[in-house]
């Protein structure tokens, strides 16, 4: 269907295969969204809209649609339908923080439990000498990367439990947060010193300029400490491109855990955390294991994707409070699945 130029019906003009435009039809966006709102009409008004829609010889059959609107549909402005639908706006420097917070505290919390009774945790602090001027996206990779090197030299392992927060300072210049769990008989060496294995001195994990290494008894009350620093007003202070927070070593479970929370509740309702959920091509979400699709329950009204209209409502198969896990060996009745939360 073409939503760019959809027909608008005039009883009393017989030439009803003339096009009616409006502003907002430039928008295929838009056309969608005011289709979908279009569509919420009473049985009656979809028969009646049925039937012109046959005069044209365009009618779809089989689709029937409620409107808690008492006006006329057809001769309802966009405007006028955009103000009766359910909408919500989105701040994106809002949500992005949201993410930011969700993300980081799951992963600490996951992170925090795989290690045992008496491992060390360390925070490191990663300061730019000069301005913005001088990051670089690549530099907390490269850090981290030499981290994983230092790791490597002492425990034959590359992985290591990490978190990280980035932070403007009172300069406006963005600086680093790191936490990293490791075992107990180890100290890792200050960023922005040179440090050495078995092949000699190595340069610093941090170039850059400053550094500090503390060790925390409460790790992430201090990562979520400063995870709550950051606000929508002082979020555009960071360099393009700059990622603001990243975490590493999650197991198969913590890695599911940290995927549920950040789905939207029209998935987190319908899936465990042990399945794997993906963005689809053309909005919703899809199962990558078995090709089910869940369509998004709000389509943007244009403006920027800052404006939404529910267009549909999934039906939750269960009211999830926390990621959870559907077991069942004996029963393969999905009903009769018992939940852990």
């Amino acid at each position: 269907m073409n939503y760019e130029r959809p027909f608008r019906y005039d009883p009393k003009n017989n030439d009803s295969h003339v096009m009616a435009f409006q502003p907002w039809q430039v928008s295929p966006r838009i056309g969608f969204a005011f289709h979908e709102m279009r569509a919420r009409m009473s049985v009656g008004q979809a028969e009646e809209q049925g039937a012109r829609m046959a005069h044209l010889g365009g009618a779809a059959a089989g689709l029937v649609s409620v409107s808690t609107s008492c006006k006329e549909p057809e001769n309802a402005s966009f405007s006028e339908l955009l103000a009766e639908a359910e909408t919500v706006e989105i701040d994106k420097n809002i949500a992005r923080i949201t993410r930011l917070r969700k993300s980081l505290g799951v992963a600490a919390k996951c992170l925090h439990n795989l290690g045992d009774r008496n491992q060390r945790v360390w925070m490191l602090t990663l300061t730019y000498a000069g301005s913005n001027r001088q990051w670089h996206a690549r530099h907390i990779s490269q850090f981290l990367d030499g981290l994983r090197k230092w790791h490597y030299s002492r425990t034959g392992s590359k992985k290591v439990r990490y978190v990280w927060a980035a932070e403007l300072q009172e300069r406006g210049v963005i600086h680093y947060h790191v936490i990293c769990w490791l075992d107990h008989a180890l100290t890792p060496p200050k960023p922005d010193r040179p440090w050495r294995n078995r092949d000699g001195w190595q340069p610093p994990m941090w170039r850059h300029g400053m550094s500090n290494r503390l060790e925390s008894t409460a790790p992430v009350a201090y990562i979520m400490k400063y995870a709550s620093k950051i606000e929508s007003k002082n979020i555009g202070g960071f360099p393009r491109g700059a990622r603001i927070h990243g975490c590493g070593g999650l197991d198969v479970v913590g890695r599911g855990i940290r995927r549920w929370v950040m789905w939207p509740a029209y998935v987190q309702g319908n899936a465990d955390c042990s399945e794997r959920w993906r963005p689809a091509k053309g909005g919703g979400y899809e199962n990558a294991s078995t090709g089910e699709i869940l369509l998004a329950e709000f389509a943007p009204t244009g403006g920027g994707f800052t404006r939404f209209a529910r267009v549909r409502r999934h039906p939750r198969q269960i009211d999830a409070a926390g990621p959870f896990n559907w077991f069942n060996p004996l029963d393969a009745d999905a009903s009769m699945r018992p939940v852990f939360h």
